[in-house]
């Protein structure tokens, strides 16, 4: 899924915890397991690198592979989650939750690009029959479907949520698809097309 999918999707399923702190850490566990690759293509992209080199062989470097991964591990955020239990940390549950459910909606919508979701126990990668962006995998209408509940999401979650900081993301979401949305209706009626 894309990040702000896993972002409405976390702040929809803990809905009743609509104040800063506990929306905070939502915010940072569905965003961390992508950050990796932000900075991935923030790095590549400043050394020059073209889009289809980036995506298809640097992506693909086993150590950019190791780091992606390490923050896609769900072994890791269950031990993160225990230790806010022990701790008594609502913070540090809800963050690692907010993690893990990003992992959960990932590993069945990873085909060639699938993340080692067991690391460090194994290196196993489920490769998913079908790609939340992949044509071949079924990732345009599963990109139709993601795009519509997190719409249908964000609008709920700006009407019924009490929560400044929830409504603040989900109008942003909302606006980033809206931004998205003209640039891919604008690529798709250009007149060197796409």
């Amino acid at each position: 899924m894309n990040t702000p999918a896993h972002v409405a999707a976390s702040l929809l399923v803990w809905r009743k915890h609509e104040s800063a702190k506990p929306t905070s850490a939502l915010l940072v566990g569905a965003i961390l397991p992508d950050a990796p690759m932000f900075l991935f293509f923030g790095v590549v992209s400043a050394a020059g690198y073209s889009g289809q080199e980036i995506w298809r062989r640097l992506y693909y470097l086993p150590s950019w592979q190791l780091f992606f991964d390490l923050f896609n591990s769900a072994p890791i955020f269950l031990g993160l989650l225990v230790v806010g239990w022990r701790c008594h940390s609502s913070w540090w549950k809800l963050f690692s939750s907010s993690a893990l459910l990003h992992i959960a909606c990932d590993l069945p919508l990873h085909h060639d690009d699938a993340h080692r979701h067991f690391l460090p126990l194994t290196h196993f990668r489920f490769a998913s029959p079908v790609s939340y962006w992949d044509p071949a995998h079924y990732g345009i209408p599963f990109a139709i479907a993601e795009a519509s509940l997190t719409i249908a999401s964000c609008l709920f979650l700006t009407w019924k949520s009490k929560g400044k900081l929830v409504r603040t993301s989900a109008i942003t979401i909302l606006g980033l698809y809206a931004l998205v949305t003209i640039w891919l209706v604008r690529w798709l009626t250009s007149p060197a097309g796409p």
